[in-house]
């Protein structure tokens, strides 16, 4: 060692600092995936809906692939599958219980890896889109028919994906390690 220089950083200190600032960059990652996934879900169901609503009346349908497919306009003034119609006020407040809950929920496993990051995107995404469809429509605007199955929307989509990712996310994260 010269004179006037430092003394030697202690290495163990300096990996410690290294791995520290990694994790913080994978976790900011993390939060990026989330907001660019659940803004993209909701700009894509919002425009989507609106041009249904702009093109379309109630009960108009355009068969796709015969017997299989259709986009159909279709107003979901319940929640999943059209239970409980014409409930509006109780299913938003329960709709903004859950996204607050959600997002409570999601903020402290997001940070665990990027497929929970990515489903919690989606979700709150979704979640977000089917919310602002029923405070100022009156209820979800659905289209995507799959003639076999009741109609359905983008943010139903980010919502399902985003749910299966999450689990797939914390089995995954589970199977790394045995103690959480």
């Amino acid at each position: 060692m010269g004179t006037g220089s430092a003394p030697e950083a202690d290495p163990r200190a300096a990996v410690a600092r290294a791995i520290d600032r990694r994790e913080k960059r994978e976790i900011r990652h993390r939060w990026r995936v989330a907001a660019v996934l659940a803004a993209a879900v909701f700009v894509a169901d919002q425009i989507t809906k609106s041009i249904i609503r702009g093109t379309m009346v109630l009960g108009e349908d355009i068969p796709v692939i015969p017997d299989v497919f259709a986009i159909t306009r279709v107003r979901n003034e319940g929640i999943a599958f059209s239970l409980f119609p014409g409930r509006q006020g109780l299913i938003a407040t329960l709709t903004i219980v859950a996204l607050g809950v959600i997002a409570l929920a999601l903020m402290r496993l997001v940070g665990r890896n990027t497929w929970i990051a990515a489903g919690a995107g989606l979700l709150f995404g979704g979640s977000l889109g089917n919310l602002v469809d029923r405070l100022l429509h009156g209820g979800v605007t659905d289209f995507l028919d799959l003639t076999r199955w009741p109609a359905f929307n983008i943010a139903d989509i980010g919502i399902t994906c985003g749910a299966v990712l999450v689990v797939f996310g914390l089995l995954r994260d589970a199977d790394r390690d045995p103690e959480t």
